[in-house]
């Protein structure tokens, strides 16, 4: 079971607890904590920069020079990105800096052109695994800001070794209630009031064909769904556990699971046969 401290922050109050009590503590209850890890450890000195101006490198078809904008400054890079373009601000590593991969930064020369740092894609930070482009950070974002304040990279992530009998912290909340109880305070649940549900038109049905083995399989249906990718917060909490964020519905699907400890699964309405879920053992030929 992994988790951030931020997210466990959402839950519970961690005041008063350094990170290495909260582990000592939370091994001694049971939960033995196999790793804490800071996370984004060596992104300190990477800022955000804004492109001010693109144009084609004189020596290379795949290259562009572009002036960027980096707080008071505005620097030369030579840049390989396919998305790179004027008004985009992404992150930058001046001269200097050292990548998490270890490699350090150096003013060069590229097919003749000076290049002052280079603009960073999510792997090269060790953020994510995308390495499709540069990293677009929110247009309205001042340059020169520190990375680790603007994505609020700041945090550590917990894992524990669960035993098979504490199934009740296999969840972010989970462990939100057994550090209340440990320490006296309360927990604070995500929501604290169910929305009322209308079934007088509801147009699909569940059926299960072993109660034994499933007593209960709950769906419900969604409208006015856009496919987009989620917002950064929801990325950074399931890139902090280990998961790939992929789209809004995935990645809410998987935050509530790592939430509450409940599986959850997003179905397309239109493929659904019969607008039935039929909850069964496989065939033979499945």
């Amino acid at each position: 079971m992994k988790f951030t401290l931020s997210w466990l922050r959402e839950y519970v109050s961690l005041d008063g607890l350094t990170t290495n009590q909260l582990a000592d503590r939370l091994t001694m209850l049971g939960l033995e904590v196999d790793a804490v890890t800071k996370l984004y450890v060596g992104l300190d000195n990477i800022v955000s920069a804004r492109v001010l101006s693109v144009k084609k490198h004189p020596n290379a078809d795949r290259l562009t020079l572009c002036d960027v904008e980096v707080g008071d400054e505005v620097v030369p890079i030579v840049c390989g990105a396919p998305n790179v373009r004027e008004g985009l601000v992404t992150a930058i590593a001046r001269p200097g800096v050292r990548l998490p991969d270890g490699h350090k930064i150096k003013k060069a020369k590229v097919r003749g052109e000076v290049s002052m740092g280079m603009l960073c894609s999510w792997r090269e930070l060790g953020i994510g695994e995308d390495h499709s482009g540069i990293l677009e950070l929110d247009p309205e974002c001042s340059s020169g800001i520190s990375l680790v304040e603007l994505l609020d990279l700041d945090d550590t992530m917990v894992e524990i070794d669960l035993t098979p009998n504490r199934s009740d912290c296999a969840s972010v909340l989970g462990i939100a209630r057994e550090v209340a109880a440990m320490t006296g305070k309360s927990s604070k649940p995500p929501i604290t009031a169910s929305p009322d549900l209308n079934t007088s038109d509801v147009d699909y049905s569940v059926t299960i064909e072993n109660a034994a083995l499933c007593p209960r399989y709950a769906a419900r249906r969604l409208t006015g769904v856009v496919i987009a990718p989620s917002p950064w917060w929801l990325q950074r909490q399931l890139l902090a556990v280990g998961m790939r964020p992929v789209n809004n519905i995935v990645d809410i699907t998987n935050f509530v699971m790592l939430e509450y400890g409940q599986p959850l699964h997003a179905f397309d309405y239109e493929k659904i046969g019969g607008k039935t879920v039929v909850v069964r053992f496989p065939q033979d030929s499945e």
